[in-house]
């Protein structure tokens, strides 16, 4: 708050921001499915379909400042966003020790994208003229619920993407192939999403030593397992990706709401 980004999102162009960057977020990680990014990785078919979800989801978000200029520029912005996918998905190719670095660039440069729209927007004088009913109370209510509900969309996918790029590095320790695995690995997955809500919502409410505990129950459960040597490695890199990432999330929502 010291530095003024509370009283940011509550100005009109702050509010202009949240509402682009959190329909970035929704987008891709709350509107989008598994099966859609599963089969983006190979398909056109797949890749189309989201790129149209950026565009709705932007454009729904985006209603109060209705108008040829907004729909023009969100229309861009969601063919950007496509072919960034695309690259990154040639790029990627054949190639797991990419995977990390490559989400992570793509996710940086997509919002660049957005900031910039976002800039030519003020330019153009667009958050000046929101709709009579998007009145400045309502407007910074919005942008706060918002930033809280992309911070959870991220925890959810984002993380989960986070983990399963990180541990593609190193597929020696990843669980069996065999049906029995596959059910562990979904259940491990569920666990990882409830724990990243647990860490973000303990960060957001500034309970910064009730997070030993949620890693502490965790380990307990899988004790046992951890005496087998590359259980435990997957086991604590999981996990430390998973908490940092939730950390990171809750941070940076805490310091703008």
């Amino acid at each position: 708050m010291s530095l003024g980004v509370g009283n940011f999102i509550e100005s009109d162009a702050g509010v202009l921001l949240v509402l682009l960057i959190a329909g970035h977020v929704l987008a891709d990680f709350l509107v989008q499915t598994e099966s859609v990014a599963r089969e983006k990785e190979t398909g056109t078919g797949a890749l189309l379909r989201h790129g149209m979800a950026t565009l709705v989801t932007h454009a729904v978000l985006l209603v109060p400042y209705r108008s040829a200029g907004v729909l023009l520029g969100v229309a861009a912005l969601a063919v950007i966003h496509t072919f960034a996918d695309w690259a990154r998905r040639v790029l990627e190719r054949g190639i797991p020790e990419r995977a990390l670095p490559g989400f992570l660039l793509d996710q940086l440069g997509h919002l660049a994208v957005v900031v910039l729209l976002w800039w030519l927007f003020v330019r153009a004088g667009v958050h000046e003229n929101p709709a009579a009913w998007f009145t400045r109370d309502v407007a910074a209510v919005t942008a706060r619920v918002l930033v809280v509900a992309s911070g959870y969309a991220f925890c959810w996918k984002g993380g989960t993407a986070v983990v399963r790029k990180l541990l593609a590095r190193y597929p020696q320790v990843l669980p069996a192939t065999t049906e029995v695995g596959r059910g562990e690995y979904a259940m491990g997955r569920t666990i990882g999403v409830l724990e990243r809500f647990v860490v973000f919502t303990l960060v957001l409410f500034g309970q910064w030593g009730a997070l030993g505990f949620v890693i502490a129950a965790k380990s307990i459960a899988r004790f046992k397992e951890l005496e087998n040597q590359s259980f435990a490695d997957y086991y604590l890199m999981g996990t430390l990706a998973s908490v940092f990432s939730a950390i990171v999330a809750g941070v940076i929502v805490s310091a703008v709401i």
